[in-house]
């Protein structure tokens, strides 16, 4: 990995135990603790000596995804991870895996943290630990031309197609289910390739990475509802084992990041349209 930032501007935060106060919008079940106040210049470099072992996805574009020209795992979030690696000092392996295996993983002490548009959810955050959010993301409906769906109130008894375990799954069950047939994947990119061939009506999926699909697939028959549907559990954070001993380190170098500018460079390249 790469060496550490050599020098990075003299910062103090106010850091919550629960997480810093970021500039990305603080999730509601976060509770809000006494503060402390931590010299960002002093977090620098604390985790030298460390090897992380980080789990990833490998399909969840732009942020973590497998890039079949370069053969290895790339994306806005492994970008991300790489400069607070450079920050906090650490060297980490990459371990793709879907979301279910990242839970379990991490319960289990085999990996130590996941990245890779994990959604901060309630239930989630019952038995994990997470940073503050650092990407605040939406649902969008998407559908296959064919069906002539314009309006979600015509969603109604269509099939919708949703990965497992994801929030998107999670949307549907709470808000849509009642007299829609549901049909489950393993993976999003199935649910595309059933939605282009019509086997399905409907998917939900983060505005996000429906947008990068649309760009990237020029003949798709696939589009999207122009209605976003607001979800603050579609917000991405780091996931860790609950009580981590590191997240506060983790929370001030994202934190260090934004204020630099290094986030913003990062959505410049990964994120255009933001």
């Amino acid at each position: 990995m790469k060496k550490i930032i050599a020098s990075l501007m003299m910062i103090t935060l106010v850091l919550s135990l629960s997480g810093c106060n970021m500039p990305w919008k603080k999730q509601e079940t976060q509770k809000e603790e006494k503060k402390q106040v931590i010299e960002a210049s002093k977090v620098e470099g604390t985790m030298k000596g460390m090897k992380l072992k980080i789990a990833v996805s490998d399909e969840m574009p732009p942020f973590s995804f497998y890039n079949t020209e370069k053969k290895e795992i790339t994306g806005f979030d492994i970008d991300l991870i790489e400069k607070v690696s450079e920050y906090l000092g650490f060297e980490y392996e990459l371990y793709p895996m879907h979301i279910g295996e990242m839970m379990q993983k991490i319960q289990d002490g085999d990996v130590d943290l996941a990245i890779g548009a994990v959604s901060i959810t309630d239930d989630r955050q019952k038995d994990f630990s997470f940073t503050d959010a650092y990407y605040e993301n939406s649902l969008k409906i998407m559908v296959n031309r064919n069906t002539g769906i314009k309006d979600r109130k015509e969603i109604e008894g269509k099939v919708i197609g949703v990965e497992k375990g994801m929030t998107n799954a999670q949307y549907v069950q709470d808000y849509m289910s009642e007299n829609n047939k549901i049909k489950y994947y393993d993976s999003m990119e199935q649910v595309f390739k059933d939605l282009e061939k019509g086997k399905i009506d409907v998917t939900l999926y983060d505005s996000t990475g429906v947008d990068y699909y649309l760009v990237n697939n020029e003949k798709t028959n696939l589009e999207a509802l122009d209605e976003k549907l607001n979800s603050e559990e579609s917000n991405y954070g780091i996931m860790f084992k609950k009580g981590y001993e590191y997240l506060d380190q983790f929370n001030v170098a994202l934190q260090v990041l934004n204020t630099n500018g290094e986030y913003q460079k990062l959505k410049e390249n990964w994120l255009k349209d933001e």
